[in-house]
């Protein structure tokens, strides 16, 4: 789906894809959702594009990246998404002097919440492409912040899972989490050095007066990635945690039942004697015989449990 806005003697129109060939050069902003084969056709013929240029515009998770073209910038990068699962949606710029294509999968809240402020969308369409350019991306971008404190309560409730029930389910969790910003911090280190690219000012697409602002999304970049950095590092830390707790656990496990058995070999052994088919055993047919073995049983378990006290191994 194609969505045109415009510019037409100054103010805001908003047109369809068959407006594109007559647009000349008047500034407008293509915005396209799920782009099909004959949209990303005519968005070649009417702007010039590469045909590697469309074949990324029509297929996701193409790699992030600014390429210079003649006639156009094109670059990719990747939004995030907060829910269940950190998602990275994908995002396509092919900037021109006097326009702006945008395409992604999913229509996107900052899109929608600019498309409605037409004052501010006329605005920057004024000041040029590469300002609506930055609006967009710097959106997108400070959405990362959210997500970034999300994760940093995912962690501590996490870490209170492992210190105090360190369950096979928190392994899972740990794993699942470890996983999400492992990719995360792949996607934003490679964003921070594209988006270096364009806070240099060397292509003609990016003016003097936005290369400040795409600096301050470079900025922005780098202290995400740093952030996420420092979060893959403590939720490698939970992770040794938790394998400690768990093996502590086991060690505790493991210490009482071999006190258990410690306690019971001398008592089966006395057992086993008394147990032996012979005639004579001292105290085998003595009234009290029975009671008396029960009572060195409980003499010696109990000498037992205090000489492990003694020791401090209970």
């Amino acid at each position: 789906m194609i969505e045109l806005y415009y510019l037409d003697a100054g103010t805001l129109r908003k047109g369809s894809a068959n407006d594109i060939p007559a647009l000349g050069k008047r500034p407008h902003w293509v915005d396209c959702t799920s782009i099909t084969l004959v949209e990303a056709e005519l968005l070649k013929t009417t702007y010039g594009l590469h045909p590697l240029t469309e074949e990324d515009l029509v297929h996701q998770r193409t790699r992030i990246k600014v390429e210079d073209f003649p006639g156009y910038l094109f670059c990719v990068f990747y939004g995030i998404r907060n829910g269940k699962s950190y998602e990275l949606h994908e995002m396509d710029f092919v900037l021109g002097s006097r326009f702006l294509i945008t395409n992604r999968k999913k229509e996107l809240s900052s899109y929608v919440s600019l498309k409605k402020d037409g004052e501010r969308l006329a605005q920057l369409l004024r000041r040029g492409s590469d300002f609506l350019m930055h609006k967009l991306l710097d959106n997108e971008v400070d959405n990362y912040f959210p997500v970034l404190e999300s994760i940093d309560k995912h962690i501590e409730r996490i870490d209170e899972q492992v210190t105090q029930h360190p369950e096979r389910e928190t392994l899972r969790e740990i794993l699942s989490l470890k996983k999400q910003i492992v990719r995360v911090k792949r996607a934003c280190i490679s964003q921070r050095d594209k988006a270096a690219v364009l806070a240099k000012g060397d292509t003609l697409f990016i003016s003097k007066k936005a290369v400040p602002y795409f600096r301050d999304i470079n900025d922005h970049l780098v202290r995400i990635t740093d952030a996420v950095d420092s979060y893959r590092e403590a939720i490698g830390s939970t992770f040794d945690i938790y394998l400690s707790s768990v093996s502590n656990r086991m060690n505790e496990v493991m210490k009482v039942l071999t006190i258990f058995a410690a306690i019971f070999i001398p008592l089966t052994f006395l057992a086993g004697i008394y147990g032996m088919n012979f005639d004579y055993l001292p105290g085998l047919h003595w009234r009290y015989g029975y009671f008396a073995l029960w009572g060195i049983f409980l003499l010696v378990g109990g000498g037992m449990l205090y000489y492990f006290k003694r020791k401090r191994w209970l």
